[in-house]
């Protein structure tokens, strides 16, 4: 291909494992695929790549693309890349153009904007167009830079642009690539490809198995649709987050064996009317699932038309010319079920974020996004998009399918309803069939007149509609009071539903101006509430009864749907009712207010420790208890998660970043991340509704940073961490521990000593703040060496595990590090018999200590019995020089 010219000059195809797109013996069917492209050439930089024309037009985004509007990024023209670039992710080899690591950073379909072709635009030099990426979102401009100004930046063969994000609904003004980094295609970062390493493949990320809430069962074999509340007071708060309100057919997708099953709100099955969206089983990384979403058809502006979805919903067999005329777009939003794990208990933003997982991008199947915190402003942009609307969902809420609940809540737009058909009036003027539909809403069991539909009719639209009208007449009025009307009325039995619009409600509670837009197979008469549909005549909304302070910025959602939605059911406060259920109770739920803080456990009949029959109560009742003795060692500190949802015997997986799905209350640290540019945001535990939030995510231990946030790079405890070989007895372990108690004794040091609640044991110093973790971990690994020395038969120096001589110990000081804690003094382990870090005594390590006697249920009479014998570990810390000096004495010697 001609254009592919400079391409093939530039590379070596021999050398380098760029594809040269000679595969390509004909001219491709004209596609819309986008690629960006993370780079790390002489630069790093990200390039940018639209399918137009049959090649991939091309340019270098230094800074990367952004979703702000206010960033407007340079974006350096390149030479044309064959198609099958867009797939290319490795490594290109030093000497070769272009040599370094290269990611697919982000990958879907575009759409041009406007009347030109995209070709006719780049020649114009204004090319207007919208991205459906797994990252980027919504409409941009790429803007050609006439010259390259005074500066002279640009050389006479570089084409510099600007790439702009416009406003729209995926604006986010906080926007940093940095955040958004890793492969859409492997899962790995650029270092990790630069090192070869495997890609993670379709289990990148948790499984659900991993998700707090997933429970073990059979696919359901029906299911109903959640539903939101219809409200009229907006807000923005960070426990919910927002969406576009699709206007099209919701619907049910059962995916089993490669089939696909989609069924509507009613249950009924429409598969055969949309055949394109057959493929979904092959798009998603999953065997079995049941996925939530809204199948729609848009306008040329991407808006979402129920009008032109009518020439679609009632075709059960749609024509190939049809299909091209009005296609369809399936915008998925939730999974409920996946692969052996039923998900509707797991908290909402976990589930999307699975269903991102899962799912491969790209029309007609799209990610259903949204933005977190920000209704308002969501909102107002969907106004200037001409949109239907947006949902609120709150973003802990389970999926209450069949309900209609208050953790989602719709914010209209465009007033539209549905209505249910009771009847029509006879013609006027040139109308052949009906007048008027007389349409009405159910209040209870009465279905109450709200007025005439009039308007909105094609003479084809009434022909049908007036057809089905005249197959339910009936004698009977079907609303429970006579509606006067100026023509003469005709009955029907109320099973049909139709779509209107309308400008507003009169006082009479009837609809102003409304216009026909449809009928609705997917929505049962039923259904048509004046509660779920009409705003409440009389009173203010609900939700907001008594909180005028709501309506004022900065806007809030009343406490009401802050806490119902997610927390169903009562709400203990009182220290003697949490106490009781948590310690004695039955249920699988528990809505709590400790010290201020709301809440909700889940799963509380999970079994986490199979052998002993301990469930998540059990654990979660423990630390409730123990609160006030953990604490002060887990205060300040950021603290890196290992979450195990299934308890000891499922998959366990680590976690460092809080991620976005965190209560408003609980304190977060951001930190860099060693060898990276992006930062973490660990948790911090400063109190027990903090450690007890952390303990329901499945976090059986708690693992604490040796420094505090106020001063991270200063330890002020270090540790021996004693861990034997395989089939070494405690009592060596014992031995090695009085050896280095000794020890330290000798050099005037204070030692706190516990097991590690396994195999091994723990002995802590706590230190005056100054000393590096490069110091204090050199400070053990002397004091270790010195006693492996005097032990020689007890003590090895091997790492590896499998490599160790039986019935020796590993006195390991290289823990030491930032970033690498040990569990905290009081966690429990993740072994049989639910076994607990206790601390131990010094006079103990003579008495046959056996770490497995110590767990959740002994230690609180052990505590009873001896004290917290920890209580004096701050008031005990010391300084090394004075020891340091007499280990010199001691090495002389």
């Amino acid at each position: 291909m001609e254009s592919l010219k400079e391409y093939h000059k530039k590379r070596r195809f021999g050398q380098t494992p760029e594809p040269s797109g000679e595969m390509l013996n004909k001219a491709p069917e004209a596609g819309n695929r986008f690629v960006v492209q993370k780079h790390d050439a002489r630069r790093l930089h990200y390039d940018f790549r639209l399918e137009i024309e049959g090649v991939l037009k091309s340019w270098a985004v230094p800074k990367g693309p952004s979703l702000n509007p206010g960033d407007k990024r340079l974006a350096m023209q390149t030479e044309d890349h064959p198609l099958d670039y867009a797939g290319f992710e490795g490594v290109i080899p030093k000497g070769e153009y272009g040599a370094g690591p290269v990611m697919v950073w982000d990958r879907g379909t575009f759409e041009v904007e406007g009347d030109l072709s995209a070709l006719k635009q780049l020649e114009r030099g204004d090319l207007k167009f919208t991205l459906h990426g797994e990252k980027l979102r919504g409409s941009f401009v790429l803007v050609k830079i006439r010259s390259s100004g005074a500066s002279g930046k640009a050389g006479k063969n570089e084409k510099p642009w600007l790439l702009i994000k416009h406003k729209d609904a995926a604006v986010d003004t906080s926007w940093d690539v940095e955040e958004h980094d890793g492969s859409v295609l492997s899962g790995r970062s650029l270092k990790e490809i630069e090192e070869e390493l495997p890609p993670l493949g379709a289990s990148a990320g948790p499984g659900p198995e991993t998700l707090e809430g997933a429970r073990s069962a059979k696919m359901p074999t029906r299911l109903e649709p959640m539903l939101a509340v219809l409200s009229e007071k907006l807000f923005s708060h960070p426990d919910w987050l927002f969406e576009i309100k699709w206007d099209g057919v919701r619907a049910l997708a059962w995916i089993k064996q490669g089939e696909l099953e989609l069924r509507a709100r009613s249950g009924r099955l429409i598969t055969a009317s949309y055949p394109e969206l057959a493929q979904l089983p092959s798009r998603l990384r999953a065997d079995e699932a049941i996925l939530d979403g809204e199948i729609v058809t848009l306008d040329e502006s991407g808006r979402s038309s129920f009008e032109r979805l009518q020439s679609r919903m009632h075709v059960l067999q749609p024509s190939p010319a049809l299909l091209r005329q009005f296609p369809v777009i399936y915008y998925l939003f939730d999974i409920l079920y996946c692969d052996g794990y039923d998900l509707r208990d797991v908290p909402l933003l976990e589930r999307k974020q699975l269903l991102r997982q899962k799912l491969e991008p790209g029309d007609p199947f799209r990610y259903a996004d949204h933005v977190v915190e920000k209704g308002r402003q969501f909102f107002e942009l969907a106004q200037q998009q001409g949109l239907e609307g947006i949902l609120g969902k709150q973003l802990y809420s389970a999926y209450a399918a069949g309900a209609r609940s208050p953790s989602w809540l719709k914010f209209k737009i465009t007033a539209e309803l549905d209505v249910v058909i009771g009847g029509w009036t006879a013609p006027r003027g040139s109308r052949e069939h009906f007048g008027a539909l007389l349409a009405g809403l159910y209040e209870g069991k009465a279905l109450r007149f709200i007025g005439g539909v009039g308007t909105g009719f094609t003479e084809n639209l009434q022909r049908e509609v007036f057809r089905r009208l005249e197959k339910l007449k009936t004698d009977r009025c079907p609303f429970d009071n006579v509606p006067e009307t100026k023509e003469k009325s005709v009955w029907v039995k109320p099973e049909l539903v139709a779509r209107v619009k309308y400008g507003n409600w009169t006082d009479e509670r009837r609809l102003r101006a409304p216009v026909f837009v449809g009928l609705r197979e997917d929505v049962e008469p039923k259904e048509c509430r004046f509660e779920d549909q009409a705003p409440i005549f009389g009173k203010q909304d609900p939700h907001l009864e008594g909180r005028p302070d709501k309506l004022e910025r900065p806007a809030q959602p009343p406490a009401s749907m802050v806490s119902a939605p997610a927390l169903a059911g009562k709400v203990l406060s009182d220290k003697a009712s949490i106490e009781r259920e948590l310690f004695h109770g039955r249920g699988q739920t528990l809505n709590v207010e400790i010290d201020g803080r709301v809440l909700r456990f889940s799963n509380l009949n999970k079994l986490y420790f199979p052998e002993s029959g301990y469930t998540k109560r059990n654990l979660l009742a423990y630390y409730y208890r123990v609160a006030e003795y953990i604490l002060p060692f887990l205060k300040d500190r950021p603290l890196v998660l290992r979450r195990y949802p299934n308890g000891i015997t499922g998959q366990s997986f680590f976690q460092k970043d809080a991620g976005e799905v965190v209560p408003e209350w609980m304190k977060t640290v951001g930190l860099a991340s060693e060898g990276k540019r992006e930062e973490i945001r660990y948790f911090l535990a400063n109190d027990r509704p903090s450690l007890l939030y952390l303990t329901n995510l499945g976090c059986i231990d708690h693992n604490p940073f040796s420094s505090r946030v106020d001063d991270i790079d200063h330890p002020d405890y270090f540790f021996f961490d004693l861990d034997p070989s395989q089939g070494t007895d405690f009592d060596t372990v014992l031995t090695i521990a009085r050896a280095i108690h000794h020890k330290l004794e000798t050099l005037g040091l204070t030692a706190f000593m516990k097991t590690s609640g396994a195999t091994g044991f723990h002995m802590y110093l706590p230190v005056e703040p100054g000393y590096t973790y490069e110091q204090v971990r050199t400070f053990a690994d002397i004091v270790g060496r010195i006693v492996a020395a005097e032990q020689p038969k007890l003590v090895t120096q091997e790492r590896v595990v499998e490599k160790r001589p039986r019935g020796t110990v590993l006195i390991d000081a290289y823990q030491n590090s930032s970033g690498r804690p040990l569990a905290a003094v009081y966690s429990v382990r993740a072994f049989a018999h639910a076994p607990v870090s206790a601390p131990v005594a010094p006079e103990e390590l003579e008495e046959g200590l056996r770490p497995e006697r110590l767990n959740i249920e002994t230690l609180f009479p052990r505590l009873e019995e001896r004290g917290d014998l920890w209580r004096d570990f701050w008031k005990k810390r010391q300084p090394l020089e004075r020891a340091i000096d007499k280990l010199a004495e001691l090495h002389r010697a």
